[in-house]
């Protein structure tokens, strides 16, 4: 686990960034930092991103058309995948989404301080990154 950190945030701080919006009616700020195609699998990118929340901050219900793996690299961060009930994410602990799995919560636990994500996704080209899901 801590070889795969390693790795991402090699990954992560040795691109360029470049922002890019984020998902509609999103309180975090996204910032993608790579997307290239896998070398062995045409049809699939690697992308890597950082998602900024600020204090409170949240995004709305979503799901992602490929593999996900979460890393919070600052502060800490509730996730609700599914029917699962929300979990608490804290300063070095990562979760895994698979391809539309529903990520009903995503959201900033502390009202005072920001949080940072480094998000991993092995996506099929061409494909939006994030679809919103409708609201109940």
């Amino acid at each position: 686990m801590k070889t795969w950190t390693a790795i991402l945030m090699m990954i992560a701080f040795a691109t360029t960034t470049g922002a890019v919006a984020g998902p509609p009616d999103s309180a975090g700020t996204v910032h993608q930092l790579m997307m290239q195609p896998l070398p062995n699998m045409p049809q699939s990118d690697v992308v890597v991103i950082t998602v900024d929340y600020p204090p409170g901050g949240t995004t709305p219900p979503h799901e992602h058309p490929g593999a996900t793996y979460a890393y919070v690299l600052k502060g800490s961060v509730v996730s609700q995948l599914g029917d699962e009930p929300p979990r608490t994410y804290t300063e070095g602990q990562m979760w895994s989404e698979t391809p539309h799995q529903r990520h009903m919560v995503s959201r900033n636990a502390s009202a005072t301080e920001p949080a940072t994500l480094l998000v991993f996704m092995v996506a099929p080209h061409g494909q939006a990154l994030t679809t919103m899901l409708p609201a109940k």
